[in-house]
């Protein structure tokens, strides 16, 4: 099985994916934060490793072909569930249980 991840720029509307909304209730995170460290813990990995990402599918893939007002572009990133299983073991060791 996979795990999708939204890649995006923070500071920006955040797309919402299940291992967001699994931060943010376990550890009481606004979606801001959560996106963050959840961004950090896999941009760590994926220095380490850049196989983990599986698959990175934009969001708006006419954009890649023709982007004339230079809109940001966002993924999304598939990745394996033991990969999400190590970002959830990092957010243990960096967050306390709400």
């Amino acid at each position: 099985m996979t795990t999708e991840i939204f890649e995006g720029a923070t500071g920006r509307s955040i797309s919402t994916y299940d291992l967001l909304d699994e931060a943010m209730d376990t550890y009481g995170l606004d979606k801001a934060t959560a996106h963050e460290a959840i961004a950090a813990f896999l941009s760590g990995m994926a220095q380490d490793d850049p196989a983990i990402i599986l698959d990175r599918t934009p969001t708006r893939p006419e954009l890649v072909q023709d982007n004339p007002n230079n809109l940001d572009t966002t993924h999304w990133l598939t990745v394996s569930d033991a990969t999400a299983n190590h970002i959830r073991e990092a957010l243990a060791a960096s967050f306390d249980r709400v």
